[in-house]
């Protein structure tokens, strides 16, 4: 039994981890270790990268959202207008 809790948490977990944008071995390991409560965690956190960062225009790193300079290539991440 505690193997399947393993296997469906880790599965879970990465399955997460990809739509939410984070670190896939992250999301294996804390789905590992919650299980199936990894679950309702996901559907819980409403919070995923693109809502705290975005991409700069210039070298598509990912920087935070209120950031005007791009601290990869230092250039202007602010929107066009």
């Amino acid at each position: 039994m505690s193997i399947l809790w393993l296997v469906i948490g880790a599965l879970i977990g990465a399955y997460a981890a990809q739509r939410k944008g984070f670190s896939m071995l992250g999301g294996i390991l804390g789905g590992a270790l919650l299980g199936p409560l990894a679950l309702l965690m996901f559907f819980v956190s409403g919070v995923s990268r693109a809502d705290k960062q975005k991409k700069c225009p210039w070298c598509a790193e990912w920087i935070k959202a209120e950031a005007n300079v791009c601290r990869h290539c230092h250039r202007s991440a602010a929107p066009s207008r």
